[in-house]
């Protein structure tokens, strides 16, 4: 029996503010444990929490980006559940009345672009986080991370493989990175996803029996435990097994899942509004104020290169993986109308250069000035491409400016074909054998003469010009 794959996903992403979603403890990552901490985060009798401003509009803006509805007026709710992380018991989340409702997400697959449908994107508290030390056979908690801003983005069943599902994850990231409202650092688990499985026999409407996992921080291991829990299901299915409704655990060293427990249902949350918390009402003007100040998103701008400014798709990928790099083009656009030009440059030097530091986070130390200067340099011959390369390093480590680095470093090419022909000739007359090859028809001989005059001229010949020295004494 062939089977559909129905996969949902709900991604948590911790929002990039300063202070926490309700109070006013820092927002900070690898701090001392249990040190950015206070009675509203811990939830102590008679502290009240205030909604994070900022953390809203970041809500906001994500439901702008992904099409989404947002309503005139949000509500908190609790969640209730007991864990050691959540010192209250309750986390602050949104389930009637969230920020933003519907939308969705469109994705490349290999039948063309596809529309993930959403049901919705609230805004909550993380909770803490649960230390466990085997060697002392002791667990502690850090409560650094308790009330830190979250959004949750809940996808619709719309997904049916596990390609699409890391493809989508992987647009949703570079999204919120875009947008600046998360640093997307799945490692630090800032982005995370609980990823629901399902099967059901091809064509059915009727949906099978979802089992869910929990807090994948990795596309690898987003991919791998979706193929897992299909290929264990379909096999429970095809033993005359029942599949459980339940949560597990992906251990992504053993490549396998485990069950946890029953999957909850909200009822099991007893979600009810948190009276500490005046419901937000959000103005059809803001929200209009806030879609204006939406920078270009990466799929957006993959689009325009490709259709507009007529790159290869591939440049137009490589350039946007990263929000600092297409950016750092888009600058470089504006000076120099050469995008083919500027797109080479990039990708061959400076993301070499980035990659090559040990630096986490390296800022780009050539300015967008001085990239266009070298390029105009290389396009007109001044400089050799090898050159180009030389300079560019010395501005990286620099800062100096490309026009007065190529002289200190006497980089510029000869291109007065006079200062070349006598040293050509004199090559010439030196290696007759060579010229005898050339006249027989073996035309690599040309290469030797090119090398052996860019040598003699230490480097500063201009290749083109040689070349049609080269040819002219030689054809003689």
């Amino acid at each position: 029996m062939k089977y559909d794959i129905v996969i949902g996903l709900e991604i948590h992403s911790e929002l990039k503010t300063q202070t926490k979603a309700f109070c006013a403890c820092k927002n900070e990552f690898g701090a001392t444990p249990n040190t950015n901490c206070c009675p509203v985060c811990l939830g102590l009798p008679g502290a009240l929490p205030t909604t994070n401003k900022t953390a809203l509009e970041y809500t906001i803006k994500t439901g702008l980006a992904f099409h989404s509805h947002i309503n005139e007026e949000a509500i908190f709710e609790r969640k209730n559940y007991f864990y050691p992380d959540l010192s209250k018991a309750y986390q602050i989340s949104q389930l009637e009345k969230p920020v933003c409702e519907g939308g969705y997400i469109t994705i490349p697959t290999e039948n063309g672009e596809k529309d993930i449908h959403l049901d919705n994107i609230h805004m909550e508290e993380d909770a803490g986080k649960n230390i466990h030390d085997e060697l002392s056979m002791s667990s502690y908690v850090d409560f650094n991370r308790c009330g830190v801003p979250l959004i949750e983005i809940v996808s619709k069943p719309d997904l049916s493989s596990s390609d699409e599902a890391v493809s989508y994850l992987e647009q949703v990231r570079e999204t919120l990175v875009a947008l600046g409202v998360s640093d997307g650092k799945m490692q630090e688990g800032s982005l995370r996803c609980d990823v629901n499985v399902s099967i059901k026999p091809a064509g059915s409407p009727v949906l099978g029996r979802r089992t869910e996992m929990k807090n994948l921080n990795s596309f690898k291991a987003v991919k791998r435990a979706i193929d897992y829990e299909v290929s264990r299901q379909i096999k429970l299915v095809e033993s005359g097994k029942e599949i459980t409704q339940e949560t597990r655990r992906w251990d992504d060293n053993l490549g396998e899942s485990f069950a946890m427990r029953n999957k909850e249902n909200s009822q099991d949350y007893r979600y009810f509004p948190d009276r500490d918390l005046l419901p937000v009402t959000i103005s059809k003007e803001y929200v209009e104020e806030l879609k204006q100040s939406l920078p270009m998103l990466p799929h957006e701008k993959r689009k325009y290169y490709v259709n507009e400014l007529k790159l290869p798709e591939y440049d137009a990928n490589v350039l946007t993986l990263n929000s600092d790099i297409s950016n750092y083009f888009d600058a470089c656009l504006n000076l120099l109308n050469e995008p083919k030009a500027i797109s080479n440059f990039i990708m061959s030097h400076v993301l070499r250069v980035l990659k090559e530091s040990l630096e986490e986070n390296t800022k780009i130390l050539v300015t967008p000035n001085n990239l266009c200067d070298i390029i105009k340099m290389t396009i007109s011959g001044e400089i050799s491409s090898s050159g180009a390369k030389t300079l560019f390093e010395a501005c990286w480590e620099t800062g100096k400016d490309a026009n007065l680095l190529v002289d200190e470093l006497h980089l510029k090419q000869i291109n007065d074909e006079s200062a070349f022909v006598a040293v050509i000739q004199e090559l010439i007359d030196a290696n007759k054998e060579a010229v005898q090859d050339y006249k027989n028809g073996n035309e690599k001989t040309l290469t030797f003469f090119m090398g052996q005059t860019m040598k003699a001229t230490k480097g500063k010949a201009n290749p083109n010009i040689v070349r049609k020295i080269l040819l002219e004494l030689l054809n003689k």
